[in-house]
Formats: C-alpha cells, structure tokens, sequence
C-alpha cells in the first residue's frame, strides 16, 4: 500500500536509469485530463488525497545507512548504491495540500541530510517558495524538472484545470535557475496538432535558463467510461481521436500510443531546436529513448556531478550505447543489480517467481524481457531495432539496427554523442 511504502522501484527499471520512485502524496489535486497516474494503483477520478508518513523517509535512510545489516532488501541495496531517486512520480510534490501536511519539505530535510541525489517533478509554483527554495538549495545533488503540455496559457487551460498556468511556471523556472539550481523542463504530452510548434516551446523554456529539454507524446487512455476520456474530448474533441486512428497508434497496456512513424519528425524537429539553444535533450517515449543526447534515458541527468550512480543494468542503456552495431545483454551483463526476487514490487501477470526455477531478481527479468522480442520494452521495441537468428554464447538473442532508419536519424545522433562526449568532460574536471 502507499501509505506504507512512499518509495517503490518502478515496473520501468526494465529500461530506465531512475526507477525508484518517491511520493509524498497519493493523488493528485491538479487532476490534469491527461495524466496517466489517475487511475493507477488504486487511484480514481474521485479517490481522497492521502498524505504519507512524514518520518518515512528519515526512519528507512537511517536504517540503510546508519545499521549493520548483511542481508539489506532491495531498496536498502538500491539506496545504497545511490540510485537517483525520482520523487514524484505519481503525484506532485507541491500540490496544495502540502501546505498542510508538510510530506514533502520532511522528506526533502532527509534527502538534504543524506545529500542524496533526486529528481523532482513538479508543476507547481510552490517550489520558488519558502521554505522550499532554501530546503532545494541544500540539495547537493538534485535536479528539478518541471512539467508542460503547452507553454501557451489558453492551451494549457483546456488539459490543466487546476494547475498554475504555464506563464507562472515558467517565472518559478527562473526564479529557482537564478538561484543555482539545475532546472529541466518535460514537455509531456505533447498534444498533435494543440500543442505550440517545438521552436515556440523550446524558445520559451530556454529563456528561463533551463539545461535539459524532454518530449513525450500523448498517450490516449483506453478507458472510455472513465470521466477522464470525457475531459480529454471536451479539451481535444473529436479531431484527436481521428488522428490517432488514422495515425494506426496502438494498444500499450491501458494507452493508445502513436506509431513511431507518428512521432519521429516532431522529435527530431525539437531535438534540433533544443541544441540551436544550447540545451541537452532528453526522448521520452520509449521507443526513442536512444536520441536521447546523454546515457541516463530521457533525463539527462549524468550530465551532473553527483548523477554517476544511475541505474544501468536495463535495456534502454544496452540499446543507447549499441548505436549502429550490434546490440547485445553482455553490454549491461556486468553492471550492477540488486540480489534477490523483486516480484512483490510487480502485478501478478508480470511475476517471474511462479516460472519455473526463476527467482525473480532484477536480472531474471530484464534477461526475461530481452529474450522475449515481442514483448513490450525488449530491445525490439524501440525504433529501427531488429531481432536477429542470432544468440550469444550463453543463449541471450542478438539484436541489429535497420540501417535505413539509422540513416534518417543520424544528424540528430551525431549531435547527442558530442554533448554526450561534452558532459562527460565537465564531470571529470568539475
């Protein structure tokens, strides 16, 4: 339950570099129509805001870091790696009722504490608040990205009901990269057709002196009776669903997702414009995610000092450092993974435990998925990767790149390896 457990690894650790994810809430008071968390784990359209334990983080770091213990459990093993921590991820830390409860400003005196390295998603203006900007100031290692469907206010007002619009968060932007902060903007969704050209909204964010930009496509929901779909048409009407029918988008779980196809002129358009700026960008969907110009999937975080422990024992990385030549498990086979069964972390239809002899370790499922090509989140799942005949020595499937679609993408490739090569010059030397 999340009141018992604020900090999860994330079903994503499959393909990401930040899956333990923390929330100081459960539920959302922004309610934003297209938010893909309102109905997940337990949430609902109308479901009470539930605030967590304030003490929770300060009582589990003081237990992984401060007692003897040879056999931590999975998250103990995660933190003290110093996997970065994503906190929210299902909720926004700064929505009104912390003013309340005050979750977030103890967790983030605990982060502070163990200067433990976060990133912190928010659409909210709280954040250039006190004490809130001082308690972000202490953060050693942190990075605070900030959320946009648009960044035109009368657009934004159609998805955004309760949110600040658009014009405030980019004055808290500002505000807080003024002050030293390392600030990043996630453009997700992007709406087809509603959402500004990627020039407008790339033009905007870097005036606020943001370093990292990430795009994401909409992703329509599947559950029509919900009051959630109802929203969405009144915001979008009928012309959205057109398109993406015609577009040929496809089931994913519980969204309709775009083709990639759909998708790969906008995202090269605004990786373009983000460089012309001087920016680092980060592709959000993940079929994508290897145009991302650094490692750490869609974040861009390993451009920071403090960063360098992100998780890399996944398929999204095996996949970004293979570009234009063969990809195989042994590229992440030594990187670091936790010991022991994860399974209880997942839902039961995913579970490894109760096939065969597998315990259900990080490994068990990451080899599980690269195994499995037409599995969602396999190397075959991302744009211009291609199953072979081929297998490794120790039976793992070889994976190759569709040439043509390496060639369409290589400009945009080309950019993101020297900012790559780039930052990795200012960590060694910082």
């Amino acid at each position: 339950m999340f009141v018992d457990a604020p900090l999860s690894l994330t079903s994503q650790f499959r393909f990401c570099g930040l899956p333990l994810r923390l929330d100081s809430y459960a539920g959302c008071a922004f309610r934003c129509v297209f938010c893909f968390a309102r109905f997940r784990e337990g949430s609902s359209y109308s479901a009470a805001l539930r605030a967590a334990d304030g003490e929770y983080l300060n009582r589990l770091f003081r237990f992984t870091f401060e007692r003897e213990d040879s056999r931590p459990g999975i998250l103990a093993q995660f933190l003290r790696k110093r996997v970065p921590i994503h906190f929210g991820g299902m909720s926004d830390p700064f929505q009104p009722a912390e003013l309340r409860f005050r979750v977030t400003q103890s967790f983030l005196r605990a982060l502070a504490k163990y200067k433990y390295p976060t990133v912190l998603s928010t659409r909210s203006a709280l954040a250039a608040s006190e004490p809130y900007l001082s308690l972000l100031k202490d953060l050693e290692h942190l990075v605070v990205q900030f959320s946009f469907c648009s960044t035109r206010d009368n657009i934004a007002a159609r998805f955004e009901h309760f949110s600040p619009s658009p014009s405030t968060l980019l004055k808290t932007m500002s505000k807080l990269a003024k002050t030293g902060l390392r600030v990043s903007a996630r453009w997700q969704p992007y709406i087809p057709g509603l959402s500004e050209p990627p020039e407008e909204f790339v033009e905007r964010i870097s005036e606020t002196g943001c370093q990292h930009v990430a795009l994401e496509h909409l992703k329509l929901p599947v559950e029509r009776q919900h009051p959630l779909w109802n929203d969405l048409m009144k915001a979008a009407r009928r012309d959205l669903l057109d398109y993406y029918k015609h577009s040929g988008a496809r089931r994913d779980a519980r969204e309709f997702v775009l083709p990639p196809k759909a998708k790969v002129r906008t995202i090269l358009t605004t990786a373009e414009a983000v460089h012309r700026r001087g920016m680092s960008f980060g592709a959000a969907d993940n079929e994508f995610q290897y145009l991302s110009d650094t490692h750490c999937c869609c974040s861009g975080v390993d451009r920071f000092p403090g960063f360098e422990s992100w998780f890399k024992h996944q398929i999204g990385y095996a996949v970004r450092k293979s570009l234009g030549r063969k990809i195989t498990y042994d590229s992440i086979s030594r990187e670091w993974a936790p010991d022991g069964s994860i399974d209880r972390y997942l839902n039961s239809d995913v579970r490894l435990s109760s096939r065969g002899n597998l315990i259900g370790t990080v490994r068990d499922h990451v080899r599980f998925r690269w195994n499995s090509p037409t599995t969602p989140g396999s190397p075959a799942s991302f744009y211009g990767v291609i199953p072979t005949s081929e297998l490794t020595s120790k039976g793992n499937l070889v994976y190759d790149w569709d040439q043509t679609i390496l060639k369409e993408l290589s400009e945009t490739i080309k950019q993101g390896d020297r900012i790559n090569r780039k930052s990795a010059n200012k960590r060694c030397t910082a």
